[in-house]
């Protein structure tokens, strides 16, 4: 896992800034996003990076898997879709 700052994207509560997530990884050199499907965010992160410039091979991008999409077909299919969300064809780290 590479050594940089890490911007965690929650939004549970509607915390998300796309505004500020686009600063970070332009102005900051932010390069680990960390999210989740239940943050409600994964469509507005892949808005956000393509804003940025930023090519996916620059980024180290966390995802988490949910008791819900435990097993092995519901785990697969729940990575696929957080991929297709975030418009990227893989995560740097998947945890559960």
């Amino acid at each position: 896992m590479p050594l940089f700052p890490v911007l965690s994207c929650t939004s549970h509560n509607g915390g998300y800034s796309h505004d500020a997530v686009v600063y970070a990884l332009t102005e900051c050199g932010i390069r680990h996003l960390d999210t989740a499907k239940r943050y409600g965010c994964e469509e507005k992160l892949s808005e956000a990076i393509k804003e940025s410039g930023l090519l996916r091979r620059d980024l180290w991008l966390t995802n988490k898997l949910w008791p819900g999409d435990y097993g092995y077909k519901a785990a697969k299919k729940a990575c696929l879709d957080s991929c297709t969300a975030m418009g990227v064809e893989y995560f740097g780290m998947r945890c559960n």
